[in-house]
């Protein structure tokens, strides 16, 4: 699927989950939207550069199920969520947020800093009972402020039911978020119709955007609600109208946007959402799935630490072994490119990732398992 399209490097790549390889297209992107109208000069330049970052959000829409004036561009997923927190309407009885164990580290660190207004963090336990609703129920008492649901976790693997989190969280007052970052680019999103308020993802990761092309995407009735406090120029309804004495939220998404932002890295990244555009979500995924389930059913009963499950799985594993270190660096010597977490060895696939890969990978791993 598209491997022409794509700088492939000396190996076999199956680090997607941490960055999708570049484009070949990503450089003549980055010169077109960025460098090129910098090079030229003149007082039109910002009008190229937003031209280049409104290129991004509509080629990036389609790709998450989102209308492209609901994302708002973001330097990284951190920031995205510290805007989030520090701008929901104050609620006296809610004062939890709900988040899981099996989160990444960084939305812990953000979080945590909500204690300072006040709010108590509650962690649900990790592991592949987060695939079942039922162990989401803690998110919608009605002392919760907020749930942030990851819908595929780094490490397990877990899809969880995003579409039934945010309905509940919903039908309970809850504000929800959803932290796409591990799905965006390899599963189907459908942030338009899951019912979420927010949600919160990257580029660097299967979307082959490269790193600070983040974004926030908000439900706009939710939005109007909102009042960001990290906020610059950007976040107002007219940038360009210069009265310091008059600030207005922007309407939407867009009053998260903040001071003088980023080009260069939205520039680029539209190159990588062309190619999974072309290439079509649901394919990738199910491409994805054919090759995880060759892998699997090419390793021993109960190598997959991670979970496993057709249906319920992202695009990455993790693979037991007898010894991490000596695995990793028998895969690294032929070339097969890996990471490890929970003292296992994490492979991803993406739409780049060919039968002959998996096959290898699966081969170079049998004595190890």
């Amino acid at each position: 699927m598209r491997r022409e399209a794509f700088h492939l490097p000396d190996g076999r790549y199956f680090l997607s989950h941490s960055i999708g390889l570049q484009p070949k297209q990503a450089a003549a992107a980055l010169e077109e939207g960025y460098a090129a109208p910098w090079r030229r000069g003149g007082a039109d330049i910002w009008n190229d550069w937003l031209a280049a970052i409104d290129s991004y959000r509509s080629a990036l829409a389609p790709l998450i199920g989102a209308k492209p004036e609901d994302i708002c561009p973001q330097t990284n997923v951190s920031s995205a969520l510290t805007k989030i927190l520090f701008s929901l309407p104050e609620r006296a009885r809610r004062r939890k947020i709900v988040l899981t164990e099996d989160d990444f580290p960084t939305v812990g660190f953000v979080l945590a800093q909500a204690r300072r207004a006040g709010y108590e963090l509650v962690f649900l336990p990790g592991g592949e009972r987060l695939i079942d609703i039922d162990a989401w129920s803690p998110a919608f008492h009605d002392d919760v402020q907020l749930v942030l649901a990851t819908h595929v976790f780094s490490n397990s693997g877990v899809r969880a039911p995003i579409a039934d989190i945010a309905a509940r969280a919903r039908a309970r007052g809850v504000f929800s978020v959803i932290d796409i970052a591990q799905s965006a680019g390899a599963v189907t999103a459908e942030l338009g119709g899951w019912g979420a308020d927010f949600a919160i993802g990257t580029a660097v990761k299967y979307l082959c955007g490269g790193p600070g092309a983040c974004f926030l995407w908000a439900e706009q009735e939710t939005a109007a609600r909102c009042a960001p406090t990290d906020v610059g120029w950007f976040s107002h309804e007219a940038p360009f109208e210069f009265n310091i004495h008059d600030f207005r939220y922007a309407g939407g998404a867009m009053r998260f946007w903040g001071g003088t932002p980023s080009v260069a890295p939205y520039a680029a990244a539209a190159a990588g959402f062309e190619i999974l555009a072309e290439a079509g979500i649901h394919a990738i995924f199910a491409h994805n799935q054919r090759l995880l389930s060759r892998l699997i059913d090419a390793l021993p009963p109960n190598a997959i630490l991670s979970c496993a499950r057709e249906g319920a799985r992202g695009s990455a594993v993790i693979i037991g072994v007898k010894d991490a270190e000596a695995a990793a660096a028998s895969l690294s010597a032929q070339k097969l490119m890996h990471d490890l977490r929970m003292g296992g060895i994490r492979v991803s696939v993406h739409l780049y990732t060919t039968q002959d890969d998996v096959d290898a990978l699966a081969a170079a791993l049998q004595t190890h398992v």
